[in-house]
């Protein structure tokens, strides 16, 4: 750490290799998502479950996706105060209610609850 700011809270620089991890773990989830995608076309038949599962995927990588940019977010203060506005304005920024509900101090509820996901899935 080479600043006087980072030796004094070395929070922010974690926060923000936190939020490149985070979304590096997104992508691979994403490229993922795509292999399979690629081999359901090819597939005839798909049950209930396999549906079920790749909205878990899906669900798996928005997450992931919204704490990388939240982490981003918050690690980018530059010293400034953490308050209200700038929470909400995080917030806004999110993807799922599930996420929201971290900044929020609520319980993040069922993962992959419907009334969380933004439609249908995305996969080809």
């Amino acid at each position: 750490m080479t600043s006087e700011a980072s030796e004094v809270n070395p929070l922010p620089a974690i926060v923000g290799r936190l939020s490149c991890y985070l979304d590096k773990l997104a992508g691979q989830v994403f490229d993922i998502e795509e292999t399979i995608g690629q081999a359901l076309t090819h597939s005839t038949e798909s049950s209930k479950n396999t549906i079920t599962d790749l909205q878990a995927l899906d669900f798996l990588r928005q997450s992931l996706e919204d704490l990388a940019l939240m982490t981003l977010l918050l690690s980018d203060r530059n010293g400034k105060e953490l308050n209200a506005k700038c929470l909400h304005g995080v917030s806004d920024k999110l993807k799922l209610k599930t996420t929201r509900s971290l900044l929020e101090g609520k319980e993040p509820g069922f993962f992959g609850a419907e009334e969380d996901t933004l439609g249908d899935l995305d996969l080809f």
